[in-house]
């Protein structure tokens, strides 16, 4: 018995003083020095597609514009006399909505629609002869299309914008599909530098119907905040252009101007006035609009704009077709017509980016 009690004794002495050396065993330390010549692979960067305090963009909008009266007077044309009348109102309902569609430090690509209307209210109505007076009274103007927006970075300064639309414009009612031939497109380009956060430049060319008829213009962008962060400037010459002047982080002051435009193909009117001797009658229409803006947060990224202005008209004429009139060209119009100036408001409520 004191044989075994010796030879067990003896065996757990020997596991317990090998389990201890093999403790007692120094770790082998790390040799930092390899990694002395390792070089980061380096990182591009790209600059934003905005600037710091720039008005949020709006990612959806219900809006309604209304024109107070004003006088209205529509030329001569086969057969039918020069016409005056006073519209009482001139509103609609515009709705757009803009969506990101790919989003990285790489591209930027928004694709959105619209919905704009003009419906107009005659003074006396069953007075009007005039075709075209006749028409707006009974079908307004409308445009509805889609559009898309690709901002591509290419470092951290230098950028591009392309902006592209295509819109069917004319005197087709609210529950009337537009025909083919009311389709008119815009295209844009600009090329600029981002000099920092608060300043963006860039020149381009745009193919647009803001002054009514077809035209191509020389653009150029220029955004720009304060070093204080209080006021600034957004412009996309000669289209439109804001100082702006932040309350706070909710609550801004834009005054400005904006140029709107566009050409209406009078498919209704002509089909109603078959003896016109016209087929393919468009109203060149533009005007610009002096204003000031007040745009603030109601709740998280739900903010309302309140806006009020002064409409001058610029261009209100008709023309037998859609082409280029270059400056200066003495081609007169198929007939003119005169639109008086008008006070305006503009109300909508927006959901904007974060």
């Amino acid at each position: 018995m004191k044989q075994r009690f010796l030879l067990l004794f003896t065996c757990l002495s020997s596991l317990c003083f090998a389990q201890k050396d093999t403790l007692l065993i120094p770790e082998e330390e790390e040799d930092y020095s390899q990694y002395n010549n390792v070089v980061e692979a380096p990182t591009k960067r790209y600059c934003s597609s905005k600037i710091l305090g720039i008005s949020p963009s709006k990612l959806i909008s219900f809006g309604y514009d209304y024109i107070a009266p004003h006088d209205i007077t529509a030329g001569a044309i086969s057969g039918f006399l020069e016409n005056s009348s006073t519209v009482n109102s001139a509103s609609g309902m515009r709705i757009a909505a803009n969506f990101p569609v790919i989003s990285n430090t790489k591209w930027l690509i928004n694709l959105g629609v619209n919905w704009w209307e003009t419906n107009y209210s005659f003074k006396e109505a069953d007075k009007l002869t005039h075709p075209l007076l006749k028409s707006m009274n009974d079908n307004g103007l409308r445009t509805s299309g889609i559009n898309a927006t690709v901002f591509k970075p290419f470092n951290e300064f230098w950028f591009s914008v392309v902006q592209i639309s295509g819109d069917f414009n004319g005197d087709y009612k609210a529950n009337q599909f537009p025909n083919g031939n009311q389709i008119k497109y815009s295209v844009s380009a600009l090329y600029g530098k981002k000099k920092h956060d608060r300043v963006q430049l860039a020149f381009g060319i745009s193919r647009t119907y803001r002054a009514g008829g077809q035209a191509y213009f020389p653009i150029m962008m220029y955004n720009y905040t304060a070093p204080n962060k209080k006021w600034g400037i957004e412009a996309l010459l000669p289209a439109r252009a804001n100082f702006r002047y932040t309350l706070n982080a909710r609550n801004l002051l834009l005054a400005g101007f904006e140029l709107e435009g566009n050409a209406y193909r009078l498919n209704n009117m002509m089909e109603s006035t078959p003896g016109i001797g016209f087929g393919s009658l468009e109203l060149k229409r533009s005007e610009l609009r002096p204003r000031i803006t007040y745009e603030f947060g109601l709740y998280k990224f739900i903010w309302l704009s309140i806006q009020a202005g002064y409409r001058i008209n610029y261009n209100y004429n008709v023309d037998d077709g859609d082409f280029y009139r270059s400056t200066g060209s003495d081609k007169p119009y198929t007939f003119e017509n005169t639109l008086r100036n008008a006070l305006y408001t503009n109300i909508s409520i927006n959901l904007v980016s974060p």
